[in-house]
């Protein structure tokens, strides 16, 4: 059986016209995301958190003293890299990991305001810490503070970041009106990818 030159160049017309306007599609599969090169410059405060980060929390039992637990953190850009995603995971002594909770940090240019939600995933709630109604995010030098309230409490989150490889967190709870703080939990982080 022969094939006409004018079948041949008819297949050749139909390739060239249907893959002539396919775009390569990206890698479907990143450790740590992609940033969407449209997203806003904002969410830059929050890129320190990208990659893969081990270190030790420091949390104050009720009793008054103190324990500390190695953790890992892990940061990715996420929802088309239009905001951040940070896990956090509890190592323990056999050195298996615990997923405690996740964040996603969401900065919306159109009404110019920050979502920020927190999954404790191992006490089960979700805590929403800033959105168009309530709370902030400030930038303050090295530092970022991320301030939320609710009926019960305030809290004030600093971020210090020390260069691209460490970074220390802090945590505040005010649960008389910002007449007293206290500082139950703070951990120290080191980039290891």
């Amino acid at each position: 059986m022969r094939v006409s030159r004018v079948w041949i160049g008819a297949l050749i017309a139909l390739h060239i016209a249907t893959t002539e306007s396919v775009v390569p599609q990206e890698v479907a599969v990143v450790p740590y995301g992609v940033r969407n090169a449209a997203a806003p410059v904002e969410l830059d405060a929050f890129s320190f958190f990208v990659g893969k980060w081990k270190g030790v929390a420091r949390v104050r039992l009720e009793n008054g003293s103190y324990t500390e637990y190695d953790l890992i953190w892990i940061g990715r850009y996420v929802l088309d890299g239009m905001a951040i995603s940070d896990e956090g995971y509890s190592v323990g002594p056999d050195g298996a990991t615990r997923l405690q909770g996740y964040s996603i940090r969401y900065f919306d240019p159109s009404n110019r305001s920050w979502t920020i939600e927190f999954v404790n995933v191992a006490n089960s709630f979700v805590r929403r810490q800033v959105n168009p109604r309530t709370g902030s995010v400030q930038i303050d030098g090295a530092s970022v503070v991320v301030s939320a309230e609710d009926d019960t409490a305030m809290a004030r989150e600093y971020y210090r970041v020390s260069g691209n490889d460490s970074f220390a967190y802090r945590i505040d709870l005010s649960r008389d009106g910002g007449k007293s703080w206290d500082s139950p939990y703070e951990m120290t982080m080191t980039r290891v990818e």
